[in-house]
Formats: C-alpha cells, sequence, structure tokens
C-alpha cells in the first residue's frame, strides 16, 4: 500500500501535465475529442488520489485525515443514504490534511473513512473524534451499502463518559470482516477542527495518560504562579502581582473550558453555557493580560493614551460578547474571540516595544514574554480557522507558548521587584542622607547614633557631642555666590569625615551646622579635638576668583552627664555653640577644658586622631 501511495504521489505532476495536454488538444483537434480526452484523465487521476482502505491490523496513532475523504454540504442537509451515494458518484474529495480544518461557522461536512479487516471476527477498536467544541458528531458503520451502527456525540449534548478531556469524543466502534466505510457528519458554529483516530483499547488508555500528564504539568505550573505571585501580592501590596494571577487564572479557566476538562467535570449537564463558555473566556483572558500590562509597564504614566485605547478595546469586545450571546449569534461571537485574542497578543508585543522604548529594563523580558504568547497563539489560532495545517503543534501552540510567556513574565515581575527594592534602598539612603556633602543627615544622624547611645548608657561609657558651626557663612554666600557656598561646605565636610575616628559618627545638621558624636569620649578630650578642628578649618586657603578667602568655626562641646537622650545631649552642645557664637566665634565652649586636655588625653589613653593636611 505504501508503495502504491507513492508511486500516485509521484504520478501527480505528470497527470497534471497530461491535464494540460488535454486543454491544448482541445484547442487543437476540436472541443468534442479535448473534452472526452480530459474527462479520460480527469479519470485516471481520481483513482490515482484514492486512498487504499485502512487496514485495522496495522496499529496507527496519527490522525486519519489524509486517508479519508470529504464533502461539504452545500444545500439542504443530506441523510446517510445521501452521502454514501455521493461518495459511490466520486464527490468525495481526498483529504489534504490529517487533522480536518474548516475555519469558523463553517457548513456541515462528511467524511468517509474506508476500513479493511482481513480477519475472519469482528475487531474492537475506539474511535477518537476531536476536538472537545465540536457541537453535532454523527457516526455511521456502513458495509456494502448498508449501515450497522450509528452514534452520536458532541457538546450540543449533556456529557458522558464519551467526552475525554484534552482530546475529544471517545466512542467504541466494531468492524466486521472485510470492507465498511466510517461516515461521519461534523456540524458546528465553532471553528471547524476534526482530528480522527482509531487505536485499540492500550492504545487509547496510553494516549490519554500522556495527554493528562500534559495538562497536569501545565496547570500545576501556572497554579504554582499563581499562589507565588498572589504571597508577593499580599506581601508587597502591589497590583502588578495580583493582576498577573488573575491574568494565569484567566488562562487556566479558558483552557479547561476548550480542552474539554470544565464541560467533563464541572458543568455536564448545561449545555447552553458550554456553548458560549470558551468564547467569552477567550474574551476575559484578553481583558485580564491587557490589565495586567497596563499595570505592570504604568502605561497611565508612560503611555495614557495607550491604556486609553487598551481600555476602550476590552471594554468594546465585553460589550459585544455579552450582545453575541443575548441574541444566540454563535457565529459571530466565535469570530469575535478570535479576532481579540489575534489583537491581543499583537498588541502585546507592541506595549512591550513601547516599554523598552520608554527604558524599561524589564519591558525586554516583557516583549519576549509577548513574542512567545504571539507566537503561540498565531499558530493556533490559524490552524484552528483553517489558514494553516492543524498539527499537535500547532494546536498546542497558545499552551506552549504560555508556559513560555509566563516564565518570561515571571522574570520580568522578579525584575521589576529588584528594581522596586533597589529604589526603594536608594530612596531609603537619600533620606538619610545630605545631597551635597554625601554626609548622614538629621534623621541619618539619629538613626546611626541609636546602637552606640544605646551602648554608652548600659555600661556607662564617656560621650560626647561636638556641634559647629561656619562663622559669617551668610556673608559668604552673598559676597562669593552659593556655588562657592556649596564648595566651603564640601571642603569642611571632607575634613570632618577625615578626621573622625572609625567609631565617630559626624553628620550635617542643617545649613552651616555639622555635629559630631564622639563615643568613649570624655568632655575634655572633646574640647582637645574641636580645638584641632577649628585650627584645621582655619589653615584651609579657598580661592574665589582674586581673593583668597579663610573660614572660621565655632564650637560647642558637651558630655554626657545626667541627660537621659540623645535630643538633651546634643541640645546642651547647641547652647555651647550659641555661647561661642555670642562671645565673638572662631572659638570652643567651654574653652576651660582646653588647659587639662593634654594630661588627661594621657591618662584616659584616647586614641590619636589622623594628622590633618
Amino acid at each position: 500500500m505504501a508503495r502504491f501511495a507513492a508511486a500516485a504521489i509521484a504520478a501527480l505532476p505528470a497527470i497534471a501535465a497530461l491535464s494540460a495536454i488535454a486543454a491544448l488538444s482541445a484547442i487543437a483537434m476540436g472541443l468534442r475529442g479535448g473534452v472526452l480526452l480530459a474527462i479520460l484523465i480527469a479519470s485516471l487521476c481520481a483513482g490515482a488520489a484514492r486512498a487504499e482502505p485502512l487496514a485495522l491490523d496495522r496499529e496507527s496513532s496519527a490522525p486519519l485525515g489524509r486517508q479519508a475523504q470529504f464533502l461539504v454540504e452545500t444545500g439542504a442537509p443530506l441523510r446517510l443514504a445521501d452521502a454514501v451515494r455521493a461518495w459511490q458518484r466520486g464527490e468525495f474529495t481526498p483529504g489534504e490534511y490529517a487533522i480536518a480544518s474548516y475555519g469558523i461557522g463553517a457548513p456541515p461536512v462528511w467524511m468517509q473513512l474506508e476500513v479493511q479487516n482481513a480477519g475472519e471476527a469482528w475487531v474492537p477498536k475506539l474511535l477518537t473524534l476531536g476536538k472537545t467544541w465540536m457541537d453535532h458528531l454523527h457516526v455511521y458503520l456502513v458495509q456494502d451499502g448498508r449501515p450497522l451502527r450509528s452514534l452520536r456525540a458532541g457538546d450540543a449534548q449533556a456529557a458522558g463518559a464519551e467526552l475525554v478531556p484534552g482530546m475529544g469524543y471517545r466512542l467504541p466502534v466494531q468492524f466486521p470482516p472485510g470492507r465498511s466505510q466510517l461516515f461521519i457528519r461534523v456540524q458546528t458554529a465553532d471553528p471547524f477542527v476534526l482530528s480522527v483516530r482509531l487505536h485499540s483499547a492500550d492504545e487509547a488508555a496510553a494516549s490519554e495518560r500522556n495527554v493528562q500528564y500534559g495538562y497536569s504539568l501545565l496547570f500545576g505550573f501556572l497554579l504554582a504562579l499563581i499562589c507565588y505571585n498572589l504571597m508577593l501580592y499580599l506581601g508587597f501590596r502591589s497590583r502588578s502581582y495580583l493582576y498577573y494571577a488573575l491574568y494565569l487564572l484567566s488562562f487556566i479557566a479558558m483552557c479547561s473550558a476548550y480542552s474539554g476538562h470544565g464541560f467533563r467535570w464541572w458543568w455536564p449537564e448545561t449545555v447552553g453555557f458550554q456553548r458560549y463558555v470558551i468564547l467569552a473566556l477567550m474574551v476575559v483572558y484578553g481583558c485580564c493580560g491587557f490589565l495586567f500590562a497596563s499595570r505592570f509597564l504604568q502605561l497611565h504614566e508612560h503611555a495614557p493614551t495607550a491604556r486609553q485605547w487598551v481600555m476602550a478595546l476590552c471594554l468594546a469586545a465585553l460589550i459585544l460578547m455579552t450582545r453575541f450571546i443575548w441574541t444566540d449569534s454563535h457565529v459571530d461571537a466565535a469570530l469575535l474571540a478570535f479576532n481579540f485574542v489575534t489583537l491581543f497578543s499583537v498588541a502585546m508585543v507592541c506595549l512591550g516595544v513601547l516599554s523598552i522604548r520608554h527604558g524599561q529594563r524589564e519591558g525586554r523580558f516583557f516583549l519576549g514574554a509577548a513574542l512567545c504568547s504571539m507566537l503561540g497563539v498565531a499558530a493556533t489560532t490559524l490552524s484552528v480557522r483553517g489558514v494553516i495545517p492543524m498539527t499537535a503543534a500547532t494546536f498546542h501552540g497558545v499552551e506552549i507558548g504560555m508556559m513560555l510567556e509566563a516564565t518570561l513574565l515571571s522574570l520580568a515581575l522578579a525584575s521589576q521587584m529588584r528594581s522596586q527594592g533597589d529604589a526603594l534602598e536608594s530612596a531609603e539612603r537619600l533620606s538619610r542622607s545630605d545631597a551635597l556633602t554625601g554626609l548622614p543627615n538629621r534623621r541619618g544622624f539619629y538613626r546611626d547614633a541609636a546602637g552606640i547611645w544605646s551602648t554608652a548608657l548600659r555600661h556607662r561609657r564617656p560621650i560626647s557631642v561636638i556641634m559647629l558651626d561656619i562663622d559669617h557663612f551668610k556673608a559668604i554666600n552673598d559676597r562669593y555666590g552659593h556655588q562657592f557656598g556649596d564648595s566651603a561646605l564640601v571642603m569642611v565636610a571632607e575634613l570632618l569625615a577625615r578626621c573622625c575616628r572609625e567609631g565617630d559618627r559626624v553628620a550635617r545638621w542643617g545649613g552651616e551646622e555639622f555635629v559630631i558624636l564622639l563615643p568613649e569620649t570624655s568632655l575634655a578630650q572633646a574640647c582637645l579635638f574641636a580645638e584641632r578642628l577649628r585650627g584645621a578649618v582655619g589653615s584651609h586657603r579657598l580661592v574665589a576668583g582674586a581673593d583668597v578667602v579663610t573660614l572660621s568655626v565655632s564650637l560647642g562641646a558637651a558630655q554626657r552627664s545626667a541627660q537621659r537622650s540623645l535630643d538633651e545631649l546634643v541640645r546642651e552642645a547647641d547652647q555651647r555653640l550659641y555661647e561661642a557664637k555670642q562671645q565673638g566665634r572662631n572659638r570652643v565652649v567651654p574653652a576651660t577644658a582646653v588647659a587639662t586636655a593634654a594630661s588627661e588625653i594621657e591618662s584616659a589613653g584616647f586614641a590619636p586622631r589622623a594628622e590633618y593636611p
């Protein structure tokens, strides 16, 4: 049989050439002779194209579309006897693809499959017809023009044991010895996709097991992602995670509907609901995807016009689907659903490109995910609509694309979470730092000093604070400008940071004021250090045009004694600073500690400070 089929295929070019010669002969020899020659060649072509009967003793799990013949009803509905006579007249055409696909809203189609049982006993087989959304499936077993058995299936009737989720409708058929024919009439307003397989019981069980394993893997993977994103939403309160979980959930619902799991398990008796649930969930799936994309890509900030168009498209699709369901316009609902999903996949890619143009780092992951989804949706949609051949890969393209998309979008969400974490850390750091000098600000000072202060209180160790203010800083700003004033602040800040020990804490208190926390330091040691700071600042020279400017600072020092809080110690040091200004500036108060500072430092073992420039 294989050699015969190969020879028939190889003969097709020759037959086409003979047909062309016949046409030319009709012109050269006259119409009558050419017509006779054309009829003869067409008969040869029909005989060569007719497939041999399917041998039941050969195991095959492949779809049988290429071994069957098809007839599209163009007028009144045909009965079985009419279809048999049409087949005998040669009106059926050979199948082009393994899985027949006629698109949305196709008229009823008859399929004829000839079967050869070489044995003497009846052979039981399981006939699997897909897909699960087909409305009416009428199966007739015929031998010698006499019907032996008829079976019915489809989602226009309540779901029973014959519905196998993910595969189709499985019907038991026993074939008599010799040749017999299967005539199958298929009618549906949904996309016409007919996959026909003949299995033994063991083959059917193995095939079903593999399909269910695949769907279990898909649903388990997506449910894990849903739980993960819901936990992230509860932890971070970011609606991107919530909308992504809804998007994945809508896909699971849509997939459960078109694979037949929902009809078989959850609403087997609700035929009217099954009629539109797949199409409605396709629109819901697209709307949830747009909702997630709008939030994740922050379209309200980066592309408000695109967001308005997306929301308007979703609203229009929902309104139209509601109208078509209300008016029972099944074909219109199917066209809307498939066109909307196609538009959704293309629009998601456009939104990914738009996010990259706006410099969003996670936009690269989003674009990759959208491309995977678009290719998967395109493969499934085009094959279901009959534009490209229907294969297992093209039919399951949307599921394969969804798994890839879910993985990449998870990476995109992780990247966004990382970006938000970095931004939060940067904002926290900036909130505790002075932008000009790089020193901690007042908030950062209290945060850094909290542990040092509590340690000093607990162990009753000495701790001191110095408040420092640049003298006549407003006059310097007024005379030389704020840019020069900023340079003076930076110079003082760098000097303080360089002179402090590792355990000291220095911060910009505000304006031209600075604060220094000195753990393990007595008042005498703090005053001596303050004098050295005053001298170091006064020894620096700043150039402002033709002028050389010398700065001076006033300092106040205080040591913890009866103070109960760091605030009280800082206020006391600030009061000493105010007294230094009142006494003429460029000095340290209390200055009486300086006279005895050297001897006290030697006895206390105060660590030497860095040398001044």
